[in-house]
């Protein structure tokens, strides 16, 4: 059996790498969208979020691995095995901590 591998970047740390800076750009995005509908500073929704107060702490862990969906999709169709490995593994740790803020 071959190697799979079809390019440099197939590679399961270049998935954690992409999984993980994926999840933080869906926390700018979702962030920015609830201080803009709420008539907020994006640093006040920090502030909040690091105060407790705040109930959007489990949709914001739900909507910030979306990207990495889209990422995992993405890259599946172009047959890149390991990476999408790495994003997987973001995923998964992902969801406990979805669940218990939930």
């Amino acid at each position: 059996m071959g190697n799979l591998r079809k390019h440099k970047f197939d590679h399961m740390l270049w998935g954690i790498a992409a999984g993980i800076l994926g999840a933080c750009f869906g926390f700018l995005i979702f962030g920015m969208f609830i201080a803009a509908v709420q008539d907020v500073s994006f640093g006040r929704f920090i502030e909040t979020l690091v105060e407790g107060t705040d109930t959007f702490h489990d949709k914001l862990v739900t909507v910030s691995i979306l990207i990495d969906v889209v990422i995992f999709f993405i890259m599946i169709r172009k047959e890149y095995y390991e990476f999408c490995k790495g994003i997987l593994a973001v995923v998964i740790v992902s969801v406990p901590v979805a669940v218990y803020l939930y």
